[in-house]
């Protein structure tokens, strides 16, 4: 029976998801740097002889995720020797009829949270593991009312893909209350559902943190990623946050003058940053000053700037950017050129048939059709599911 437990947590890999901020160029990078984060953590979790591996939610990318890429997953994770996973399917991989987590065998030492508040014991390690995922893509019930641990002597941990007392937009959440976590009696909670490390809090004799997604993924995602290392025991903890994202997305401004030259711009710009920098990072320069001389100079400066940065992207301040697009929200509703969601590509046929439909076909039947068609493929979908 150990007397402390070694464990990893981590979230948000997203496998297979097409939204990365900045050009369509840069995606097929990010994916292959996606793959070589997810290779860290399995080679961290042997390195550090991590004993639980916790993966808070959104694994996959429910939308767009394909079957060689749940079971490649499936397959790694089967390689860690002494490591138990825990998963707790999170808002954009829930457990739903068609989930991601179907599409293959998991191996034994990876245990799936359903629906509600379920515990594993593991007596060789004096351990109890709570945990629920998430079966809707809208969340239907606080995770914690009503919860009450087993007082038996064990270790408590829980992971749930939640947040506690956030004033963020928090559609299709219900956060956790700061009291409840208090008097959950957990030794740890890990969640898993902010983009950015939460650095670790405490509520009453609960710690608790949420490690943020493992890469960045916009103009916005400005702190570290990366995953949480901890050692608990009952009368005490320690955690050790470890950075693990391949880039940083760098976002620069600009002020053009009139007698402003591309090459003295350039310099400027290079001159803030490392050929190291310069290498590894995304960034986008936002130009402002006069509009036709910053138009003029927006494609001479990208080309210039191109030959010294590794991905670099130059935009007039004004312009709404692909970020603000993409991260306002509505980006499970938003479809990127050459990536249509099934839901838009279903709306699309429905509207053809409704513009060639006869005076027999009503349009309250096509109604129902929508409902149906979008309810199987989880768009909305607000049942639980075992």
């Amino acid at each position: 029976m150990t007397s402390c437990l070694r464990f990893l947590q981590c979230a948000g890999f997203r496998f297979d998801s097409p939204f990365w901020d900045g050009p369509e160029s840069w995606t097929k990078f990010r994916n292959q740097d996606l793959w070589q984060t997810f290779q860290a953590v399995l080679e961290l979790c042997q390195s550090e002889k991590i004993e639980f591996l916790l993966l808070t939610g959104d694994l996959f990318e429910q939308e767009y995720v394909r079957k060689e890429t749940v079971e490649r997953v499936a397959i790694s994770l089967a390689k860690l020797e002494g490591t138990r996973v825990f998963i707790t399917p999170g808002r954009r991989d829930p457990l739903i009829i068609s989930s991601a987590y179907r599409l293959t065998v998991w191996p034994s030492n990876v245990h799936i949270f359903s629906s509600g508040v379920t515990s594993v014991r593991i007596p060789s390690h004096n351990v109890t593991v709570y945990g629920a995922g998430w079966t809707a893509y809208h969340q239907e019930r606080p995770f914690l009312d009503s919860f009450q641990p087993v007082n038996d002597g064990t270790l408590q941990l829980m992971l749930l893909h939640a947040l506690v007392d956030s004033n963020r937009n928090t559609e299709g959440f219900i956060p956790i209350r700061h009291e409840q976590v208090s008097s959950s009696g957990l030794d740890y909670l890990a969640l898993g559902s902010l983009e950015v490390w939460s650095g670790v809090q405490q509520a009453g004799k609960t710690n608790w943190a949420d490690c943020g997604s493992l890469e960045a993924r916009s103009f916005q995602d400005t702190g570290p990623h990366g995953v949480l290392l901890g050692e608990i025991q009952k009368d005490s903890s320690r955690f050790e946050f470890r950075e693990l994202g391949q880039r940083c997305y760098i976002e620069k401004n600009f002020t053009i003058q009139s007698q402003s030259s591309i090459e003295g711009i350039a310099e400027k710009i290079i001159a803030e940053t490392s050929l190291e920098e310069r290498q590894k990072n995304l960034y986008r320069i936002k130009l402002s000053g006069n509009l036709l001389d910053v138009e003029e100079l927006v494609q001479p400066l990208q080309n210039l700037l191109m030959t010294q940065f590794r991905f670099v992207t130059v935009l007039p301040l004004e312009e709404r950017t692909q970020s603000q697009l993409e991260f306002s929200g509505l980006s499970r509703q938003k479809s990127m050129e050459g990536f249509p969601t099934l839901a838009k590509i279903f709306i699309n046929k429905l509207q053809s048939r409704l513009v060639n439909a006869d005076k027999s076909e009503s349009s309250d039947y096509w109604e129902i059709v929508q409902k149906i068609g979008l309810t199987a493929l989880g768009q909305g979908r607000t049942v639980d599911e075992d």
